[in-house]
């Protein structure tokens, strides 16, 4: 930092240190940097913001309402994991500066929140197949023994909770991906119960939502949540049964056909549809030469 340069304030140290502790200590959020401007504008190049997984920011990129919108993108940032760039026009409707700048809003852990219920044979396959992907895993389950052994040390989050107490847990996971998988359909079907009424709650639907089992077990799962008042177009956004038709029969395969799944559905990828609705797989795009 020097004089010559006003916009390094003591600030962006201050955002500096911040993300070194976050990237140590694995705790998520997104970071904003102005990367141009134009005409008059708050904050020049350089300026830096983090904003956290609970709302408190590190920083500022100018304040008010201009600062507000740019908040609001990076919560769409952190539910994608994917990095975007971002104009804010300081004289359309976002500032009264008359100028404009170019944000660039990238996670500070590039990875996707996955919560994952149940911690059985596909559960453990779950993170264990998943863990080179751009996934965060909590992994959830009402049994304690059958989390033992995972931990912080294997890069996966456990939690033991009961559905009744799983919205108070979940924070920033929310908007992210989800699988049910637990032991039994009573169970699924409290538990997505949970999943669905706590996205309602932060307005902040999760980018996937998985539920595994056969079409008849998933069919009963719907039918049991419609009769709890749970609406039917809250459902139809649920992926049930989930995973794309690998063939699958190991918890090693089925969940590689979950990630698989989900990662096409997260980067946007197409979906074939046979005579009744239900996905046949990926549409692929020939490579060019």
């Amino acid at each position: 930092m020097t004089d010559s340069d006003p916009w390094r304030t003591p600030r962006e140290g201050e955002v500096l240190l911040e993300l070194a502790r976050m990237v140590r200590e694995q705790r998520p959020g997104v970071l904003a940097t102005v990367v141009r401007t134009e005409r008059s504008t708050p904050r020049g190049p350089g300026a830096k913001m983090i904003v956290h997984a609970d709302g408190h920011l590190t920083g500022s990129v100018g304040g008010g309402t201009a600062e507000a919108h740019v908040v609001a993108c990076a919560r769409e940032v952190a539910a994608g994991g994917c990095c975007r760039l971002e104009s804010v026009d300081l004289d359309g409707g976002h500032g009264i500066c008359g100028g404009r700048m170019e944000i660039f809003l990238e996670p500070v852990l590039r990875a996707i929140p996955f919560i994952v219920i149940g911690g059985g044979h596909v559960g453990r396959a779950m993170v264990e197949v998943g863990r080179t992907l751009p996934f965060r895993f909590l992994l959830v389950d009402d049994r304690s023994e059958i989390l033992a052994g995972l931990g912080e040390d294997s890069g996966v989050r456990t939690l033991t909770c009961t559905p009744a107490e799983l919205a108070a847990q979940l924070g920033p996971a929310l908007g992210g991906a989800a699988l049910v998988a637990s032991r039994g359909h009573a169970q699924d079907a409290d538990y997505l119960e949970a999943l669905l009424l706590a996205e309602r709650a932060a307005d902040r639907p999760f980018a996937f939502l998985g539920l595994l089992g056969s079409r008849v077990k998933t069919a009963v799962t719907r039918q049991d949540l419609l009769r709890r008042g749970i609406a039917a177009a809250e459902l139809d956004r649920v992926r049930a049964p989930v995973g794309l038709d690998l063939g699958d029969e190991t918890p090693a395969e089925i969940a590689l056909s979950v990630l698989s799944e989900a990662l096409a559905v997260l980067r946007g990828r197409t979906f074939l549809k046979d005579e009744e609705g239900g996905d046949l797989g990926i549409r692929l795009r020939r490579r060019r030469p």
